[in-house]
């Protein structure tokens, strides 16, 4: 493995992200948000997942990106855009874009918005596949106290990815990951996602999986093989 850290995809002091490069690729570049409530958490979170992503073959791009108190939405996901663009244009690879925690709700918010891809001048048809490692599908908890609002209030508008399900087709393979003991509601919202996008499109490529455990437990703890389990999905997934 090869790595590259320190990259400036955009002039934010931020605007900073990691990218490690298998021996021996195969065509596929990972790149993941990492999670902390959009108030924590960095981009050096992804060492371990990257490492077992590319002894596998794939490229792996860990992002940082605006967090609070400094940021406001929707600065954190447009920065996730910017991100995922400028990695385009300097690999010819397939894209996934995948996060955990609220960088899961950053993957959401450019899966079902198209609009964000697009204004970032990313182009959809590099993605391979979109993966969701236990996001909140309404509006975030933060959004929601930047706002004035009880954090534990469930609420869907423009700020939630449920807000834009139906208003484009879903055009990726989606893979939504949570966990049995999960922050609460999160399992219900994932499984809403879920129905709510087959309710528009039955034949929709979108799965969910269920794991063991806490929040983001598949992508913070290995296994009794040393694996990561929300890798294990993923690679399940898009290697169909």
């Amino acid at each position: 493995m090869q790595t590259k850290l320190d990259i400036a995809y955009g002039t934010k002091p931020v605007q900073l992200l990691d990218w490690y490069l298998p021996d021996e690729p195969n065509g596929t570049t990972i790149v993941w948000f990492h999670g902390g409530g959009i108030e924590a958490g960095s981009r050096k979170d992804g060492t371990d997942l990257a490492q077992q992503a590319t002894a596998r073959g794939y490229g792996f791009v860990s992002v940082e990106y605006s967090m609070y108190p400094a940021a406001r939405w929707p600065e954190f996901i447009l920065d996730a855009a910017q991100s995922v663009a400028w990695v385009m244009k300097h690999t010819e690879e397939k894209i996934i874009v995948t996060g955990q925690s609220a960088g899961a709700y950053l993957t959401m918010m450019l899966c079902l918005n198209h609009a964000y891809l697009q204004n970032a001048g990313a182009d959809r048809s590099r993605i391979a596949a979109f993966v969701s490692d236990s996001a909140q599908q309404t509006t975030h908890y933060n959004v929601l106290r930047e706002r004035g609002t009880d954090s534990r209030a469930e609420r869907i508008d423009e700020t939630a990815a449920l807000y834009w399900v139906g208003a484009q087709p879903l055009d990726k393979p989606l893979l939504l990951i949570c966990y049995e003991n999960d922050m609460p509601c999160r399992v219900t919202q994932n499984k809403l996602a879920l129905e709510s996008i087959r309710h528009f499109q039955p034949d929709a490529p979108v799965d969910i999986c269920v794991l063991p455990g806490g929040h983001v437990a598949g992508s913070t703890k290995v296994d009794e093989n040393g694996e990561y389990p929300y890798l294990r999905e993923l690679f399940r997934f898009v290697e169909v």
